[in-house]
């Protein structure tokens, strides 16, 4: 039960008591503003006289209106990916980074490859060499006239492709004028072959190692020549800067790969008079 002092004003009433679960509930006075009707006042002694195990009523009006309000703004952020020309809204989207690591994380297992002779040395009986110090097809065993003939063969073809790349220079201004173009961007053809001249070995020694220094010497030469009459017939400077890039390209594999003859032909005794012949 409750006690109620008469004595005391009913806008100035003692605070009740909960005796069921022994707490006393906090003094709320009624309002005097002009939003004090009878209902409000109702609606507040409900919300005060709950038993705290459950949510007031106002607690589940401002819950309800919290949801409502995040729906409203799902469905805002859904019409906007839709409108932008997206299928999905915006969270759902699944960037690059996200699909690369999913399909490397489902990747089947493959079995790492093992072979029986895998950790065991080889043999000198399997390597492929030659037969000795003194077999005849061993190329430091070629007669003298043919090793100087060889390298004179090499020389030659290494003199041409680097004379193509020193020639252009002495006709910069010649080519400037010719297709109406500035002395810098004359210079670009001179450029672009020694850019060649890079990239070319990258392919060209390997080539070598694996098919031959003939094969990977002579071929790539005789493409390179092809772009230079490319070169000296070209009706426009786009031309002439593409054929000499790729005439530079093929034409450093001589440059390239005589070392690697020279190697073969000459002891280091006489590896360096060749070198230097």
């Amino acid at each position: 039960m409750v006690s109620e002092d008469n004595t005391t004003p009913p806008s100035t009433s003692n605070a009740d008591v909960d005796l069921e679960n022994g707490r006393r509930s906090r003094p709320r006075q009624r309002s005097k503003s002009t939003s004090g009707s009878s209902s409000d006042y109702e609606e507040e002694e409900k919300d005060l006289h709950h038993d705290g195990h459950r949510p007031s009523r106002r607690e589940l009006h401002e819950s309800i209106s919290r949801s409502r309000s995040t729906r409203s703004l799902a469905r805002d952020r859904t019409v906007t990916a839709t409108a932008s020309g997206m299928n999905q809204p915006l969270g759902a989207t699944i960037s690059r980074r996200d699909t690369v690591l999913s399909r490397i994380r489902t990747r089947p297992n493959v079995a790492p490859f093992s072979h029986p002779l895998a950790h065991q040395q080889t043999t000198a009986d399997v390597l492929v060499d030659f037969d000795g110090d003194d077999d005849p097809y061993r190329p430091m065993n070629w007669p003298t006239k043919k090793k100087v003939t060889t390298t004179l063969m090499y020389g030659f073809t290494t003199m041409s492709a680097t004379w193509a790349s020193s020639a252009y220079s002495a006709g910069t201004r010649q080519i400037a004028a010719e297709f109406n173009v500035g002395n810098q961007v004359a210079v670009l053809g001179t450029t672009l072959f020694l850019f060649g001249f890079g990239l070319g070995p990258l392919l060209w020694a390997p080539l070598s190692e694996v098919y031959g220094r003939r094969l990977a010497v002579l071929t790539p030469m005789l493409v390179a020549i092809c772009f230079s009459f490319g070169s000296a017939v070209a009706k426009d400077f786009q031309t002439l800067m593409i054929t000499r890039f790729f005439g530079a390209f093929f034409a450093s594999a001589p440059v390239t790969n005589t070392g690697g003859v020279l190697g073969d032909l000459y002891s280091p005794a006489w590896r360096a008079l060749a070198m230097a012949g």
